[in-house]
C-alpha cells in the first residue's frame, strides 16, 4: 500500500462514530423493542453494518500485512454487495408505499427517493471499478475507488447526525454532507496530482457528485 494511504483504515474508523450518532434516534434508541421497525429494515441494517466493518477492516488488514485475510474477506463482498443493493431497494420500496398511504403523489414519492437511487448507483459504480482494477492487478486504482465508495457513506451518516443532534433541515444536512465528501475528494485529487499519481478515480467521483447534485437541484431538492 502507498505510504500516504497506509493508515487510511484508521480514518475509516471515524464512520463508526457517525453511524452511532446518526442512527441513534431512528434505530438504536429503540432497542430492544424496536416498535414499528420491519424485518427489511433490520436486515438492511445488519447487511450495511457488515459491509461497513468489512470496508473499515480491509485497509487495516493490509496495514498489518494480513494479505491472505484481505483477499478472502474481499471475496465475500461478491455476495454481500448484491444484498446491500437488494436491501436498499427493499427499504426504498417500503418508504414509497408508506408515502402513498399518506396521500403523497407517486411522482413526489419517487422524487423523495432520488438521493437514495443516486447513492446506490454511485456505490455500484465505484465497487465495479474497484473490482475491475484489482482483477487487472492495479492496486492503486482499486484503493482509490474503494475510498470513493467509502465516502458515499458520509451523506447518510453525517447528514443524520447533523439533523438529529443539531436540529438542522434535511436539505441543509444533505448539502453539507455532499460538500464535505467533495472537499475530501478534491484534497485527495490535488495530493495525487502533486505526486504525479493516477487520480482518475477522483475525477470520476467528482463528475458523479456534480451530475447527481445538479440533477437533485433541478428536480427541486427532494428528500
Amino acid at each position: 500500500m502507498e505510504k500516504k494511504y497506509r493508515n487510511i483504515g484508521f480514518y475509516f474508523l471515524s464512520l463508526v462514530i457517525f453511524i452511532a450518532l446518526g442512527f441513534y434516534y431512528p434505530y438504536f434508541s429503540l432497542f430492544p423493542a424496536f416498535p414499528a421497525v420491519t424485518f427489511i429494515v433490520h436486515f438492511h441494517t445488519l447487511i450495511l453494518l457488515t459491509w461497513v466493518f468489512i470496508l473499515i477492516g480491509q485497509p487495516l488488514l493490509v496495514r498489518f500485512g494480513r494479505y491472505k485475510a484481505h483477499r478472502i474477506l474481499g471475496k465475500t463482498t461478491y455476495v454481500l454487495m448484491p444484498l446491500v443493493i437488494l436491501t436498499c431497494l427493499g427499504v426504498m420500496r417500503q418508504q414509497y408505499a408508506r408515502e402513498i398511504r399518506n396521500n403523497i403523489s407517486p411522482m413526489a414519492s419517487l422524487k423523495s427517493l432520488f438521493t437514495s437511487f443516486t447513492a446506490i448507483a454511485s456505490i455500484v459504480i465505484f465497487y465495479a471499478l474497484a473490482i475491475l482494477n484489482i482483477r487487472k492487478g492495479n492496486v492503486a486504482l482499486h484503493l482509490r475507488y474503494m475510498i470513493c465508495l467509502f465516502l458515499e457513506f458520509i451523506p447518510p451518516t453525517l447528514g443524520r447526525t447533523l439533523g438529529y443532534w443539531l436540529n438542522m433541515k434535511q436539505t441543509h444536512t444533505h448539502s453539507i454532507s455532499i460538500l464535505v465528501g467533495a472537499a475530501i475528494i478534491v484534497w485527495l485529487l490535488l495530493s495525487d496530482k502533486r505526486k504525479n499519481e493516477n487520480y482518475s478515480p477522483y475525477i470520476v467521483a467528482l463528475s458523479l457528485y456534480f451530475i447527481f447534485t445538479a440533477s437533485w437541484a433541478v428536480i427541486g431538492y427532494p428528500l
